[in-house]
């Protein structure tokens, strides 16, 4: 318990910028999904991805296989970039040897790459970044510094590998980087062509047939770009195309609004628009297009994001099925048609304090609730509640603010009336609510605000919390550190909804990257409560609000400290390179 004691000690004394470097940064994965029993190479994009050296992905048949860093590009000189140039054109037709110097060429002003220096054995995946390089250079005041580098990372999937969402986590000596997902399907895909540039023909997708089975789209929406794939339907067939995009990277930092918001058109052989489909709610940014088409035919599905922006990190998946008609939720009421208020009359037993609790938008109703007590239909308004404003907004679009919640205190039992309507006059089939009346309940929920936590011994690691207090509950909550950690402070107040502290390993020996929990404590009525601490990792939205993204587990890793705490040098770093056409 002294080391503890000590090692916390000094941790409050280093403070907490303590740490070796940066952890890296997935800003990206593309493509986004794979398929089972397939090999894909794919793109991660980043920042302080020098050091990567292996990616821990959660469940089981995926694995990775093999990494690469892409090296940075400089911007080259004008003749450096012609010559660049004139080598794609002749690998382009054939030839992959270096043609000769431009005349009276400025060598000496060239920039070295180890990419550009050996363009004719470079395969196609990485001379289409170099390409896109070269004719689409990045404005330095536009790019964006977390999307600046990229590495290739091919995974093995598994035959039998499980469906659905995978956390990827890159690992390097710095650190570890927050969870980015990658989708795992058993349908096949088609990723859009590589890029080429304007004056070569541009590759277009194979036609996916989708007549007789499912089939996943991927690709990535770049500045001003549309994407296009070409699709076979069944005519009488009624189907879906579900876009996955705004999930994948719920909120951007740097860009306004803030996320990508994509949007699909399919058109006919003739070019004439058969379906459009934008946001699937007010509240469900990624549309799903339905159509039913009236014969056998190929169809062109469009999309781009609704402003025409795009940026590294505006990843996407299509699904192209069978539309499936969900069964409606069993609900305690609907609010049937714009402008209508349900009603729903309960009964109080004894007098006292009550919550009233309706849900929503957490179970996927549009409704944007608004609730009234009253004794009867005509009598006063006893109170009334609308969005809550003590939430902390979690998940991919926070939607718990817009469900109210409210404390009333009866002074006679009875029979009582709610009633609920949406605030913007809104309603239909699909507006349904579930009203909760209980006696209070005092408790809470504590979520962090970063879910991989790389540990070297007595240095500390930075970590928020933040507190949501429920029915009452104001007293002080203790936070409970993986065993031979600790935390240089564990209490959160009585009052406060934050605690800003570090976590520090005082113990000896490391561990691998591992899943663990964390758990925070509360004396409430003479007992004690103990609750999981949620996994959520921090991200601002449009340069202004924070959100925090649930992840699947806390991933806890030890090191020694010493050399090995530091980035390791030369693993993984790109090479310097030599200029084309020196020797």
């Amino acid at each position: 318990m002294n080391s503890m004691r000590n090692a916390l000690l000094a941790a409050t004394l280093l403070g907490t910028g303590a740490l070796w470097a940066a952890d890296p940064y997935v800003g990206y994965i593309y493509p986004a999904s794979v398929q089972a029993g397939t090999t894909t190479r794919l793109i991660v994009g980043g920042q302080n991805l020098k050091g990567v050296q292996s990616f821990n992905i959660s469940g089981t048949g995926v694995h990775v296989v093999k990494t690469e860093l892409v090296p940075n590009f400089p911007n080259p000189a004008g003749s450096q970039r012609r010559h660049l140039l004139n080598w794609l054109n002749h690998i382009a037709a054939g030839d992959r040897a270096e043609p000769p110097l431009p005349a009276n060429a400025k060598t000496d002003e060239w920039r070295a790459n180890s990419w550009w220096s050996t363009l004719g054995t470079l395969d196609d995946d990485q001379l289409a970044i170099v390409e896109r390089n070269l004719y689409t250079p990045r404005n330095p005041l536009q790019a964006s510094p977390s999307l600046r580098q990229m590495m290739f990372v091919t995974v093995v999937v598994a035959p039998d590998a499980q469906p659905g969402h995978r956390a990827v986590i890159a690992e390097s000596p710095a650190g570890l980087a927050a969870p980015r997902p990658l989708l795992v399907t058993r349908e096949p895909h088609i990723v859009e062509p590589r890029y080429r540039p304007p004056h070569r023909k541009q590759p277009v997708p194979p036609a996916a047939d989708v007549r007789t089975g499912a089939v996943v789209l991927d690709g990535q929406i770049m500045p001003g770009e549309t994407d296009a794939f070409e699709v076979t339907l069944a005519g009488g067939r009624a189907y879906a195309f579900t876009v996955t995009g705004r999930e994948l990277q719920p909120y951007i930092g740097d860009a306004v609004p803030g996320f990508f918001n994509p949007s699909v058109t399919l058109k006919d052989a003739a070019g004439k628009i058969v379906a459009f489909a934008d946001d699937e709610s007010r509240f469900k940014p990624d549309p799903i297009l339905r159509f039913t088409p009236p014969k056998d035919g190929i169809y062109r599905l469009e999309i781009h994001d609704v402003l025409y922006r795009g940026r590294a990190d505006f990843v996407y998946t299509i699904l192209v099925d069978d539309f499936k008609i969900r069964p409606p939720q069993p609900a305690d009421g609907v609010v049937a048609a714009k402008g209508a208020v349900a009603t729903r009359t309960f009964t109080i037993d004894a007098p006292g304090p009550r919550v009233l609790e309706v849900t929503a938008r957490r179970r996927g109703s549009p409704l944007d609730a608004v609730l009234t007590l009253k004794k009867t239909k005509d009598g006063p308004v006893l109170a009334q509640w609308d969005d809550v404003t003590n939430q902390v907004f979690t998940g991919t679009v926070p939607q718990g603010e817009c469900d109210p919640i409210g404390t009333y205190t009866f002074a006679e039992a009875g029979t009582y009336l709610a009633e609920i309507a949406d605030r913007t006059g809104n309603g239909g089939p699909d507006y349904a609510w579930w009203l909760d009346v209980r006696h209070p309940n005092p408790g809470f929920k504590v979520f962090s605000t970063r879910s991989t936590l790389p540990l070297v011994r007595g240095v500390p690691l930075k970590i928020d919390f933040r507190i949501m207090r429920t029915d009452g509950f104001d007293g002080d909550v203790t936070l409970e550190a993986p065993k031979g950690c600790g935390f240089t402070d564990s209490v959160i107040t009585g009052g406060v909804d934050r605690l800003s502290t570090s976590l520090v390993f005082a113990g000896r020996g490391t561990r691998d990257t591992a899943p663990c929990q964390l758990f925070a404590r509360a004396e409430i009525g003479g007992k004690t409560v103990r609750v999981s601490v949620v996994p959520c990792d921090e991200y601002e939205q449009a340069f202004a609000w924070k959100h925090l993204v649930p992840a699947e587990a806390f991933m806890l890793r030890i090191r020694a400290g010493g050399k090995g705490a530091a980035p390791a040098k030369g693993k993984g770093a790109q090479s310097k390179g030599t200029i084309p056409g020196k020797r």
